[in-house]
Parts: structure tokens; C-alpha cells; sequence
């Protein structure tokens, strides 16, 4: 995974003032070869092709006469792949042979599956080749090489790197729906700091009867900046009025019939603005399909006992409940969410009809003082089995994490 690309008109690096990049807008510097020492006129392979592209440059197979064989001795050409759009090293596979021969040159990490640290591990799942080091600058990137790399984005797939996140807490990353708010969902792999916490968090809340579900995998939803920021703003607002009081609470919805994100790891979140954990993963929660059970299909209809809100639970297995519309092979998906309870109005009785709640809620009646209702138990007083938090205001609650289970058969 070569740092620079095509290149059009260049020339040696003579001058002690390095140039910026020729591409409009762009205040980086161009890249020097450092072996060549040769100067290019963009700052990478990206700027160089959309000047190509949108700016009406020139290439001069192939990209420039700067390529040259890295062989010693060989003054040819390098070779140009026009089908897959990628510059070689040598004018010729014989030419990379020799110079891998005669230790000039590392030999192709293709030969070295099986024997990468697993720390050090190519991104692509189901890789093993160590991640390619570029002897002339010695960075270290994330994939075993170009191809690798191509695999990934087809499939929808980050690196850890480009997610900003520890290699080793991570077992892939999904970049989220094509052309939608930038957001992504890591799988974790066990090491990561969080995963035992959920994983306890959610096997300790279920208290319905019968045996305790097991945990396949977990995942991080990191969401768009935008949602993440309105939430903070709706936090913030509740701490200067009384109080956030935020919560991890869970939550269980549909999924679109033919959507197997979290089921089948190798799958990217779907496109369907009718699957409730694809959408919900890209813009969070949304009050017009509250107590929705065609969105998705299938997902048992809430009752709604506390009007139209969004309505979720400390007890994992009561949220189960509504994860039916999710379930493929006896293996569902819930969320764990953050909440903002804010002043929540503990209510003793099992329904509160609608017009009452917005004359409760504040942002639903101006003079109002709740922000949130707590269905409270039968052992606190209340009408309910199993506790139920209910917000109405989309702000309030953002997705964290999605727990992929299996509940085992009665």
C-alpha cells in the first residue's frame, strides 16, 4: 500500500521549500518518494486522480516517468495495471523476483498467512498475514496489502485505525449506510474495556423465569456527530434544570425480514428505511414509529400504557420481549441505550392515558415539570412486574451498544 498514487508533470526535489499539493483547497505538502527523493505535484494518489478527474490534468503512462524499476540496475519503466488501477514497483514479475532474491526488496505478505502476530493481525477478517510495513518509510498500515484493503471497502469494513479505536478491542468495523451520516459499529472482541461490563449488565437484569440467554457478540454503535451532539445539548439542558439523571437501559425492536446485520458478521448494516436496528443504528430513536410494529415486521406492538413515547427498561429480558420482530434461528438483537430520565414522574398506576401524559411531560405542556416517566413495580408500589422508563422527546436517548443472543430453548 504504496503512500502516493498518480502523479502528472514530475520533478525532481531540488528545492529546500517543500510545494503544497497542486489540488485546489489543499494546504498539504506534495509527497517526496524517499528513495527516489522525487517530488511529486499532489499530496497522494486521491488528490492526484480527482485533479485528474475535475481539473482536466494529463497523465503520462505510466503516471509519470518517476516510476522506475526498483530492481538495481533496471532503468525501465515500472509496470501499470490499467484493469485494477495500480502502479507496481518492477517492470515486470521477474524483476520483483530478483530483488525479493537478492534481499533488495521484502518478500509479499501473501506468503506469510498464518504467521501474523495477533496483535499485529491484516484488518480484513479472516487474514492472518501480518500488516504490511513499508520499508521505505516504515509506516505500518492496516492490511496485508492493496488487495486487502479493496476487500474491505467493498464490504462496508473500517479499520481500527480509521475508527479510532485500539487495535486489539475491535474484531471489524462497519462504516455505516452509504451516503448517510458518518457513524460506525465495531464488533468487540473480549479484550476490549467495556465488553465484560455489558455482558454482566445484561445476564444480571434478566430475571424472567427460565434459563439465562447466551451472549454471541457485542457491538459498539459510535453514532453521527450531529446526534451525538444533540444529545449532549438535551443532557446538558437537564443537568442546569434539576438534573440528567442518565441510565443504561435497554431496549428491543424490529429488524427488516431479509436484514442479517448482527446475525451473519460478515453482513454491513442494511439500506432498508424499514429495518428499525439499521435505521436506528444511523439516526438513533424517533417518536413516529413508537409502538411501530410494521416497521421491520413482526415485532410485538407496545402497549403504550404510558402514551406515545420511547419506552425502554433496566430488566434485559422484559426488552426481549420486544425483540421478536429480530429474531432469526432463535438468536435476537437488543440495544443498550443511554437515557436521560431528567425529573421522571413515578407512576403507581399501570395506565396513564394520553392527554394526561402531555400535561405531565415539559416538552409537551410548557408548565409541565416531568421529563420522563417510571413505571414503577408492584414491590415499589406500583402496577407493573418489571420496571419501564418511558422519554418523549427523540434527544433523550441515543443508541451505545447492540448484544447479539441466544435464548435457549425452554
Amino acid at each position: 500500500m504504496e503512500p502516493a498514487g498518480p502523479t502528472m508533470m514530475m520533478a525532481a526535489a531540488s528545492s529546500s521549500r517543500i510545494r503544497k499539493c497542486n489540488y485546489s483547497n489543499c494546504s498539504k505538502s506534495v509527497f517526496i518518494d524517499p528513495t527516489t527523493g522525487i517530488e511529486h505535484d499532489f499530496c497522494g494518489r486521491t488528490h492526484a486522480r480527482l485533479a485528474l478527474e475535475a481539473e482536466g490534468y494529463s497523465l503520462e503512462p505510466p503516471h509519470g516517468q518517476c516510476h522506475i524499476c526498483q530492481l538495481e540496475g533496471c532503468n525501465n519503466p515500472v509496470y501499470y495495471d490499467e484493469r485494477e488501477d495500480r502502479v507496481h514497483d518492477f517492470c515486470c514479475l521477474d524483476h520483483a523476483h530478483a530483488a525479493q532474491e537478492w534481499g533488495q526488496w521484502p518478500e509479499s505478505n501473501r506468503s506469510c498467512q498464518g504467521h501474523g502476530d495477533p496483535s499485529n493481525r491484516c484488518a480484513l477478517p479472516g487474514c492472518s498475514a501480518p500488516r504490511y510495513v513499508d520499508h521505505r518509510t516504515g509506516q505500518v498500515h492496516d492490511f496485508c496489502g492493496r488487495t486487502h484493503a479493496k476487500q474491505a471497502a467493498a464490504r462496508g469494513l473500517l479499520s481500527a485505525t480509521e475508527a479510532g479505536v485500539p487495535f486489539h478491542w475491535v474484531d471489524r468495523v462497519f462504516s455505516g449506510r452509504d451516503g448517510q451520516p458518518k457513524y460506525t459499529i465495531s464488533m468487540l472482541t473480549n479484550h476490549h474495556e467495556r465488553y465484560q461490563g455489558i455482558k454482566e449488565q445484561f445476564l444480571s437484569s434478566w430475571t424472567h423465569a427460565g434459563p439465562k440467554p447466551r451472549v454471541l457478540r457485542i457491538f459498539q454503535v459510535r453514532n453521527p456527530q450531529e446526534i451525538y451532539e444533540r444529545y449532549l445539548r438535551y443532557r446538558d439542558f437537564l443537568d442546569r434544570n434539576g438534573g440528567a439523571h442518565e441510565r443504561r437501559r435497554f431496549h428491543g425492536t424490529s429488524m427488516a425480514p431479509d436484514c442479517m446485520f448482527g446475525h451473519d458478521i460478515n453482513c454491513a448494516p442494511c439500506m432498508n428505511p424499514n429495518c428499525a436496528v439499521c435505521t436506528i443504528c444511523e439516526t438513533s430513536f424517533d417518536l413516529r414509529h413508537a409502538g411501530n410494529a410494521t416497521m421491520g415486521g413482526g415485532a410485538a406492538r407496545m402497549a403504550l400504557r404510558y402514551g406515545n413515547g420511547l419506552y425502554f427498561s433496566r430488566v434485559s429480558s422484559k426488552s426481549n420481549d420486544y425483540a421478536s420482530g429480530s429474531e432469526r434461528n432463535g438468536v435476537k438483537i437488543i440495544f443498550l441505550c443511554k437515557i436521560c430520565l431528567g425529573n421522571s414522574y413515578l407512576a403507581q398506576q399501570e395506565l396513564i392515558p394520553s392527554n394526561q401524559v402531555d400535561s405531565l411531560i415539559r416538552c409537551r405542556a410548557g408548565d409541565a415539570t416531568f421529563d420522563s416517566i417510571t413505571g414503577l413495580t408492584v414491590a415499589k408500589g406500583g402496577k407493573l412486574n418489571y420496571e419501564e422508563n418511558v422519554i418523549y422527546c427523540n434527544e433523550a436517548a441515543i443508541p451505545s451498544y447492540l448484544v447479539v443472543y441466544k435464548v435457549p430453548d425452554p
